[in-house]
């Protein structure tokens, strides 16, 4: 339900479910000037979101499909699973489902999306032109749902670049749908505990059966190899080489916090974890470290390098598939806005400045178009 005006944490079905740009930037290994074309891919055309899309026997409802299809396009940080998943929380695709809350929580949560009467007035509207506006028809709804989710990753996006959040972009976006964004705020984050610091999880519960497989959409090349960002949502900034009378070992790609970041073939986590003196904020340029760093094993003795994460997605001693998500794209460690510094070593591990080769080049060989 949602509970994003401030009158406090409004609840629905689902309380019953869990109850029952030219910038110039310096990262840890030199100076990064973000500039350059939009990240490439393969050949093919790229994928246009960085969104979850709907496996193919996804458990949709027929008649609302091409509805949940538009709302997960609506915005990059979104997709047609993220909806599905939120919908099937909210209410379990029930277009009369009602929850009745006293006024002081924000009134009766109604319809697929559980909107109150409040927030409806906001993001509401007659969206499929059928001469009504209400949160029990359920194509508005769901494309309403699309709107408001939009405006909170963007919201969310904003107050972690301003340090007045942190966590993970959908996550953040999410618990605010859930409680409103001043209960988010004033926690710093997802709230630690309680229905508003379960709701995240509760979605991501749900996406394995609404998400396709490798749900990020980063073509895989046949040799095995993909990019670690989505295509279309980086740009290429400092390269390999010499910076400042020291080896920039890897190649910064500039991103928004909460970007996800993928395994850029299948191997094994090395290690996962904070390099840094602190990695639960951003950091800055006189902090040390890779912030928040995975070390990946792949074949033939290559590892690849993730620095700078918002949040860790997996562990050490894990196995991962090419296009795995692992991590979201943060600024964590020595590092002055959000980024992912990526790179590639060669009879590793260990891996170290002088086994580090050039990843743009490497990728390129993989037949990839970063």
């Amino acid at each position: 339900m949602s509970g994003d005006r401030e009158a406090g944490p409004p609840r629905g079905l689902m309380l019953l479910a869990i109850s029952a740009l030219v910038v110039v930037m310096v990262c840890s290994s030199g100076l990064l000037v973000i500039g350059g074309a939009v990240g490439g891919g393969l050949t093919a055309t790229p994928p246009p979101t960085q969104g979850t899309p709907l496996r193919p026997d996804a458990p949709v409802p027929p008649q609302y499909l091409s509805w949940v299809l538009k709302a997960g396009a609506l915005c990059p940080e979104l997709g047609p699973a993220e909806i599905a998943a939120q919908i099937d929380l909210e209410s379990g695709w029930n277009r009369d489902a009602v929850a009745h809350n006293p006024a002081s929580r924000g009134g009766d949560a109604m319809g697929i999306a559980q909107f109150q009467q409040g927030t409806w007035a906001s993001w509401g509207g007659d969206r499929d032109q059928d001469g009504r506006n209400s949160p029990f028809d359920a194509e508005d709804a769901i494309l309403a749902m699309g709107h408001l989710m939009c405006d909170l990753a963007e919201w969310a996006s904003q107050n972690v670049e301003a340090q007045h959040l942190r966590g993970d972009l959908l996550d953040l976006a999410w618990a605010s749908y859930f409680c409103g964004r001043g209960c988010v705020l004033a926690a710093g984050g997802v709230p630690a505990a309680g229905l508003a610091h379960d709701y995240p999880g509760k979605v991501r519960e749900r996406l394995a059966k609404y998400g396709a497989p490798n749900a990020g959409g980063v073509p895989v090349g046949p040799g095995g190899w993909t990019l670690p960002l989505k295509p279309g949502t980086y740009s290429v900034g400092s390269g390999f080489g010499n910076r400042w009378g020291r080896l920039h070992a890897g190649v910064d790609l500039m991103a928004k916090t909460g970007t996800p970041i993928y395994a850029a073939a299948a191997g094994t986590v090395l290690d996962a974890g904070c390099t840094s003196a602190y990695c639960d904020r951003p950091g800055s340029l006189n902090l040390p470290g890779c912030g928040l760093r995975i070390n990946l094993g792949h074949a033939g003795r290559i590892v690849t390098r993730y620095c700078h994460a918002v949040r860790l997605n997996v562990r050490e001693g894990q196995r991962v598939a090419a296009g795995q998500i692992i991590a979201w794209v943060g600024s964590t460690g020595h590092s002055s806005g959000p980024h992912l510094h990526f790179e590639v070593h060669h009879s590793a591990p260990p891996a170290s400045n002088d086994n580090a080769e050039n990843p743009i080049t490497f990728l390129r060989k993989a037949g990839l178009r970063p």
